[in-house]
């Protein structure tokens, strides 16, 4: 048993999930909608994990709240442009503000609803602005408007991210649907990105807790742009149960809901690599032979993030020393003379030297879109798995004029 990709699928697939959109004027030379409203009104299980940067946003403090309080989340209010991080008292009123009008507008309680921003930090929320946008937001939803809240969330994006799975269960069947945002400020451990995932299956808080912390931790921490960590991450799976499908360990739909949610959180996380800020190609880092999972993931995260191996790739230049200068700074203990490293699976290194390659093969490869090297550290049986893009200039540019 598996599951069906839905072409040109979204979050709205689901059954019983509506968004509505609008634009207010949030994005800075943008005329694009701004401000999105994700609603069920269905009871829901939810579960989200958040950055762990200590300058966490508003609405990163505000929904920690609301979740210890309640996991029947009905609605999500998500604004573009404005991030609402290092704001203090004001910023958090604010977002307190933003539930009641939110409640007000979509006639549900405040405990019900969860707030998300990105956009430039430090600025204040125009609340008269907010206020509208909510209104007109609410009376917009519709089973239609996934697509428009998939753009509706993006700020440097230049591509929507957005996906939906099917999974046949006999009479009924399990939808599992997902938007993101993310270019630029993403680093592993909640890299700024957003994603907001829904399903119309039903599952016992503790579990989806587990899922979702388990598929966060191979796709969304598994993504690194720039080394930066943003303010405002987080990634929200709410399910509605409308299928009348139970997911409970060893129930006969249990893996392949596991299965297609992991396919998901991977889809949209690899869609913000490939989106990164100035991107031009998308890297793999695959790490095997360590001893354990931490120090496979220390080397992967050391190289990914390696600014010169980054701008290497940019240049399609099949510079490996970088590499090697890279995963012996990472405080890592391996022997540097068992270290094998493959590109596209050609053998580059070998004990830690230069390995005979064919070089114009090498240099063809380094001109693909998508780059896969694996390093074998030959120390023990444990890997990781990172994916980052190059170093462009354009990221430079995008980044020295973010916020004028």
């Amino acid at each position: 048993m598996g599951f069906e990709i839905i072409k040109k699928g979204t979050i709205t697939d689901v059954p019983d999930f509506l968004a509505g959109t609008c634009h207010c004027g949030l994005k800075k030379r943008s005329k694009r909608d701004d401000i999105c409203i994700l609603y069920t009104p269905r009871d829901t299980v939810t579960s989200a994990v958040f950055t762990t940067n200590s300058f966490a946003a508003a609405p990163v403090i505000v929904c920690r709240q609301q979740l210890s309080r309640s996991r029947n989340i009905k609605a999500v209010v998500i604004n573009a442009g404005i991030a609402n991080a290092c704001t203090g008292k004001q910023g958090y009123d604010n977002t307190l503000k933003t539930l009641q009008i939110a409640s007000k507008n979509l006639d549900i309680p405040k405990g019900e609803i969860l707030v998300a921003s990105t956009g430039i930090i430090g600025r204040q929320l125009p609340m008269d602005i907010i206020e509208k946008g909510i209104e007109d937001c609410s009376k917009s939803l519709s089973t239609q408007g996934g697509h428009l809240a998939a753009e509706a969330i993006l700020t440097t994006d230049k591509i929507k991210k957005e996906a939906a799975v099917r999974i046949d269960a006999g009479k009924d069947e399990i939808i599992i649907g997902g938007i993101a945002k993310g270019s630029g400020m993403v680093e592993p451990d909640m890299a700024t990105m957003l994603a907001f995932v829904a399903t119309n299956a039903s599952i016992d808080k503790h579990l989806l807790d587990r899922l979702i912390k388990q598929g966060t931790e191979d796709t969304f921490n598994a993504i690194t742009i720039d080394g930066c960590q943003s303010t405002n991450d987080m990634v929200v799976l709410l399910a509605n149960g409308q299928s009348g499908v139970s997911i409970v360990e060893g129930s006969p739909y249990y893996k392949a809901f596991k299965e297609a949610l992991s396919y998901i959180m991977g889809f949209l996380a690899k869609k913000i690599v490939q989106d990164g800020e100035g991107a031009t190609k998308m890297v793999e880092i695959q790490v095997d032979g360590a001893r354990d999972t931490h120090d496979a993931k220390t080397v992967a995260r050391k190289v990914a993030n390696s600014n010169l191996f980054k701008a290497a790739v940019y240049g399609q230049d099949l510079n490996w020393g970088r590499i090697n200068a890279a995963m012996g700074s990472s405080g890592i203990d391996f022997d540097p003379g068992r270290v094998d490293i493959y590109l596209n699976g050609t053998r580059i290194v070998k004990g830690g030297m230069a390995d005979e390659y064919d070089q114009d093969k090498a240099d063809s490869y380094m001109k693909e879109k998508n780059l896969y090297f694996k390093i074998l550290l030959n120390m023990g049986k444990a890997g990781a798995r990172i994916w980052t893009s190059d170093l462009s200039h354009d990221y430079v540019s995008i980044n020295s004029e973010y916020s004028t």
